[in-house]
């Protein structure tokens, strides 16, 4: 009993300190994708819900990582064998983090709809869904698909489950479900962190950089490397227990654990290339910077009522000389307030403080494209020219968004675009 007690004791105090672990990975992550390395005020949607999710994917990676390469480890060197066992609860963490991940999708960005997850929307007027959204339906459906393999293991991460099932079968099944979802995270993660954040047409939206991705990719290969190495000592000490390895024995084996790995490799050769050589920055000619489409409003005042939240839109001469503001309010409070001056290529930001006043800071050398002009224009613009002055219900992918237009295609007063007294920096002029 008193053996029974300090197993039990000892399994707890790993999952405790495992458990800390896994927090302060999601908050890292989190910090590292709304407020490390980016500068929100470029990209306001950045510090939406997106950096949250991401966080809890990321850091069930790095679980999974470690509960992967613990046993090659523990092979090819005896130093590392009294960490063996704590594969069990980093596999139970990265279940219990995978989940995480799942549930704030579901919660935070289908709405609890399952359409939306799946990348479907429902259009009235065709009396049918509609896929709007595949690479959202690509991903969610990887996600869906290791949930019951996830489920599994974590249920069967105990020794009651190694008794039911036998020592063999409850080795294969672990063995084989954690491989497998090894090969759909990559899958999955060089899809996400890759092919849907490029910049690509029609809008060329330059995205927020992912520091990730490489490291990713590196994981996942040091996870085969290991692997590999682990196999061919394995091997090669089995075969020279019986008889001396000759050359034939040795390079089979060598060429075994080569194209063990080479799936990672081919993998991340090919990111690796194309990354190289992917476009980095929107095609344009200087002069043809400010391109507006032509069904987009060059000027509109307009108010996005979502969430609570109310979001000014002011925009000027986005065709040539582009100005534009845009100021975010919670219960008539201001909490945002972004103002871009193209005579400066200045963008000034003002945002609460601890002591909930606004502090102004300016951000300076910035071109129209870095605030997203393009996708001003084929968003609010487009609404501004479609709809014109009044209330409107505009159905989007994310669901429907109440728009107020109060003016398109007006000049709008300069005072607008004004620095506040209070920034205590230099407006310039217009």
């Amino acid at each position: 009993m008193a053996h029974e007690n300090k197993n039990t004791r000892k399994t707890l105090l790993r999952h405790l300190i495992v458990g800390v672990f896994s927090a302060f990975l999601v908050y890292l992550f989190y910090l590292s994708y709304s407020a490390w390395g980016v500068q929100p005020a470029l990209w306001p949607d950045w510090r939406a819900d997106h950096p949250f999710w991401r966080a809890w994917a990321h850091a069930a990676f790095v679980l999974l990582f470690l509960a992967l390469i613990l046993s090659p480890m523990a092979i090819l060197w005896e130093s590392v064998k009294r960490f063996r066992s704590w594969r069990r609860e980093l596999g139970i963490w990265f279940a219990v983090l995978s989940f995480g991940h799942g549930y704030a999708i579901w919660d935070r960005w289908a709405r609890w709809d399952i359409a939306t997850l799946f990348g479907f929307e429902y259009f009235e007027e065709a009396g049918s869904y509609v896929l709007l959204r595949p690479e959202v339906g690509i991903m969610n459906m990887m996600g869906l698909v290791m949930a019951p393999m996830i489920t599994l293991l974590a249920v069967t991460s105990f020794d009651r489950a190694v008794k039911i099932l036998g020592p063999s079968s409850w080795k294969w099944l672990h063995g084989t479900l954690i491989h497998v979802i090894f090969y759909i995270v990559m899958l999955r993660g060089v899809l996400y962190l890759f092919y849907f954040f490029q910049v690509t047409p029609p809008d060329w939206r330059v995205y927020p950089p992912i520091w990730f991705l490489f490291v990713f990719l590196w994981m996942g290969i040091i996870v085969v490397l290991l692997q590999s190495a682990a196999f061919a000592k394995i091997v090669l000490r089995r075969i020279n227990r019986k008889q001396k390895a000759g050359i034939l024995k040795n390079s089979a084996v060598v060429i075994t654990a080569i194209m063990y790995i080479m799936p990672m490799v081919l993998l991340t050769g090919i990111v690796a290339y194309f990354d190289s050589r992917a476009l980095k920055e929107p095609p344009f000619a200087a002069e043809q910077e400010h391109v507006v489409p032509e069904d987009s409003a060059e000027s509109f005042e307009m108010i996005l009522h979502s969430d609570g939240r109310d979001i000014y839109f002011w925009a000027d001469n986005l065709d040539s000389e582009p100005y534009f503001r845009q100021m975010m309010e919670m219960d008539g409070e201001t909490i945002l307030d972004e103002i871009y001056r193209y005579s400066e290529r200045t963008l000034y930001v003002g945002e609460l403080d601890d002591n909930s006043e606004i502090v102004w800071s300016a951000i300076e050398n910035i071109a129209p494209e870095d605030i997203g002009i393009l996708e001003i224009s084929n968003g609010p613009g487009v609404w501004a020219a479609q709809y014109g002055p009044g209330e409107h219900q505009i159905q989007l992918p994310e669901g429907e968004l109440q728009v107020t237009i109060i003016s398109e295609g007006e000049a709008i007063s300069e005072k607008v675009f004004e620095i506040p007294p209070e920034a205590e920096l230099d407006s310039g002029g217009r």
